[in-house]
């Protein structure tokens, strides 16, 4: 929920946004993530954990124009981080 409105996340994304939550703070590699999100065995590619990332952060900047809790550390992978400012 983002300021009162329901955001409905397909299921990738939202399990990108849960494991993100559920790590408040620390950081995620790209690879962690691919392997909660995606697993193992499958044909994807790391990028499309970049691409979900843009995803989640367009659909909630749409809602709360100043949203960024999704922190990026460059050549480590991404965290979330609630009370980030600009």
């Amino acid at each position: 929920m983002v300021h009162g409105t329901i955001v409905i996340f397909p299921k990738k994304e939202y399990l990108v946004i849960e494991k993100l939550m559920s790590n408040i703070g620390h950081v995620m590699s790209k690879d962690q993530l691919f392997e909660t999100v995606w697993g193992y065995n499958n044909e994807s590619s790391l990028s499309t954990v970049t691409e979900h990332i843009k995803k989640i952060r367009a659909k909630l900047a749409r809602y709360d124009s100043d949203f960024t809790y999704i922190q990026t550390k460059y050549g480590l992978g991404y965290t979330w981080e609630p009370n980030y400012e600009k």
